[in-house]
């Protein structure tokens, strides 16, 4: 299980002077390793020579699972270039992905990449006009989709779009259109086979270097218009080095594998399943994260990249599960998650637990603890999350059962890992040290948080404004995020910079650590935290329904609707006693002194959150401002 694989809880290490020291030997060592592969699809070339017909790809997008050998996937990867030669297609065009995880998103990736084109991503839950912003900036020429739903998105795009010119279809079965400008994805890679390029690739391959344009990758856009960061083949293969090969993690193994649970969009599992390929493991893709536990208990994954939100809402379900369950059930959890706690505490304050507690803990994981882990599968050894903090509570308490779920730090514009915890250094509350060759620096002023690094990006695409407001003037890229360093070199974000709520009274108050703490309760799925300019904090909130309505039955509390269930004195009195028991630790001026329950849930659709999950406070503030003001209204 997991929690045995930790034979040692990390030992103390000023990780500052720790990289400072051996920086030397780093940046040979990754310089060689550029020299090496010079792209990440040489790479893949070169290792099949390897691994052959070993696995590597795994996915079920038709209902069962189909995999691909190394030898599989690299002479896809040159069919895929072959046919975009062939019809027309040059170095340094942009290529477009639109689909959700499958292995096809991969294949075409590479291929297009071999060649030396330019890969454009779009996250699967973007609208149609949302695509044609990006495939009109970026100049897309070619667009590969995945279903039906990105087809019927993308078509009307051919004749919108001046660039672009072809649309590849992903799916068999897709209802498409008798236009020549689309092909199947089967009927493309045949094209690719029948009028092999080769020589031409090759030929082309001699030219690639690690400074070449690789990927233009959009914001997600929670502040205002996607800015599209340019990726160099350098930048991803940073994070593929310092994740795959510096992360000092020595339970992998060639053949262990990962789940794609996180978009392919999202550059964390895009340059991470690089540095999973580099190590010769293999990937399973997750097509529908709603799914995400199926696919665990199927694939039995050793690692995965996931959202925050999927731990909060595993356990969530857990305690609501508990909380239904018989008296002696419930009384049997809450001991051997107790037992655990004092376990896991003592291991993590580097003292060895007693021969009683030992057992008692043992006892508690036969009858509690290991159902737990089951939830992930059987053969996993760690969790990682990115995007936004996860409550440390909920870190811990999978912790003491047995999950290590650990955090890093980035962003789109840096490949994206700044910081990163790992099996051998992580400190719950951190998002770790910050990555090899990764310089980070705390704004003396504004408390900002600035990095340097060969994994940050040098410009956004076409907009030199946006750029040059991005770095300091002596060129370190300005995060937006606000945080510490502890005295070890662990960093922690306190918050976003735009994000900071100043009372009239002049107090900064940081909202997510107030939402992090709300986000905590099972009862909420998303919180805002307002109150910029005014007298004191309130929050927008949005109950978890699938918990709500089914404590509100088991109350007898009668309703028709949810708007009329969120206005009973009942349910509110309820999410008041939530928010004053979760605040006790904060200080008064941060505390929230009113809130509005909201009928309808927050969705990438309705625009209040973006496809990875943040909410856009922009978004919000404007299309709620209505019921904001209410709140402050004397």
């Amino acid at each position: 299980m997991a929690y045995d694989t930790l034979k040692a809880i990390p030992p103390r290490v000023n990780y500052t002077e720790k990289y400072q020291n051996e920086r030397a030997a780093l940046e040979k060592e990754f310089q060689g390793y550029l020299d090496e592969w010079q792209t990440t699809p040489i790479m893949v070339v070169n290792y099949t020579k390897k691994y052959g017909d070993l696995p590597a790809l795994h996915h079920k997008p038709y209902g069962a699972w189909e995999t691909f050998s190394w030898n599989q996937m690299t002479e896809i990867m040159f069919a895929v270039a072959s046919a975009l030669l062939n019809v027309g297609i040059k170095e340094e065009d942009k290529i477009g992905i639109f689909s959700a995880n499958r292995a096809e998103w991969h294949l075409s990736d590479l291929g297009a990449l071999l060649m030396r084109c330019v890969t454009v991503p779009i996250y699967a839950t973007n609208t149609e006009e949302e695509a044609a912003y990006i495939i009109n900036d970026a100049e897309v020429k070619v667009l590969f989709v995945g279903r039906q739903i990105h087809y019927d998105k993308a078509y009307p795009l051919l004749d919108k779009c001046p660039s672009l010119e072809k649309i590849v279809v992903f799916h068999r079965g897709t209802k498409v259109h008798d236009d020549q400008r689309v092909v199947m994805w089967d009927d493309f890679l045949e094209e690719g086979r029948k009028t092999s390029r080769k020589k031409d690739i090759e030929d082309i391959m001699t030219r690639a270097c690690y400074d070449d344009m690789s990927e233009i990758i959009y914001t997600s856009g929670t502040t205002g218009e996607p800015k599209g960061a340019v990726h160099t083949h350098k930048t991803m293969m940073h994070n593929a080095w310092g994740v795959g090969r510096y992360t000092e993690l020595g339970c992998f193994v060639e053949g262990d594998s990962s789940m794609c649970m996180l978009p392919l969009t999202h550059v964390l599992e895009g340059s991470w399943s690089f540095g999973i390929l580099s190590m010769g493991m293999q990937l399973y893709y997750c097509e529908d994260h709603n799914e995400v536990l199926q696919y665990l208990a199927e694939a039995n994954p050793t690692i995965m990249n996931a959202a925050p939100r999927l731990f909060e809402k595993i356990y969530s379900t857990l305690y609501t599960g508990i909380n239904d369950a018989p008296p002696m059930k419930q009384k049997l959890f809450h001991w051997s998650v107790a037992v655990a706690k004092k376990y896991g505490d003592l291991v993590l304050a580097g003292i060895q637990p007693g021969v009683g507690l030992t057992l008692k803990r043992k006892i508690a994981d036969k009858m509690v603890l290991h159902k737990v882990r089951a939830l992930f599968g059987t053969g996993f050894h760690h969790f990682n999350y990115g995007g936004a903090p996860l409550n440390p509570e909920i870190e811990k308490f999978f912790f003491y059962c047995g999950v290590l779920i650990t955090g890093g730090y980035g962003l789109t514009e840096t490949s994206p890992v700044l910081a990163m915890n790992g099996t051998h250094c992580f400190k719950f509350g951190s998002v770790g040290p910050a990555a090899p060759l990764v310089d980070i620096r705390i704004d003396p002023e504004t408390g900002e948080i600035q990095a340097k690094g060969p994994n940050v990006i040098r410009e956004y695409y076409k907009k030199p404004d946006a750029t040059r407001e991005a770095f300091t003037e002596d060129g370190w890229f300005k995060t937006g995020d606000i945080g510490r360093f502890d005295e070890d070199g662990y960093l922690y974000i306190t918050d976003r910079l735009k994000d900071l709520i100043i009372t009239s009274g002049g107090k900064n108050i940081a909202p997510q650590l107030i939402e992090n703490i709300m986000a905590e309760d099972h009862f909420i799925e998303y919180i805002a935290v307002v109150g910029d300019g005014k007298k004191y904090v309130s929050a927008l909130i949005v109950p978890s329904y699938a918990n709500l309505e089914p404590w509100a039955a088991k109350e007898g509390i009668d309703f028709v609707s949810r708007a009329e269930l969120i206005k009973n004195p009942k349910v509110i009195a309820f999410y008041e006693n939530i928010i004053n028991e979760r605040q006790k630790s904060l200080g008064q001026v941060e505390r929230i002194k009113k809130f509005t329950l909201l009928e309808h849930e927050f969705s990438q659709e309705t625009g209040e959150i973006t496809p990875t999950m943040k909410v856009k406070r922009k978004v919000v503030k404007e299309k709620y401002k209505d019921l904001i003001d209410s709140m402050y209204v004397e």
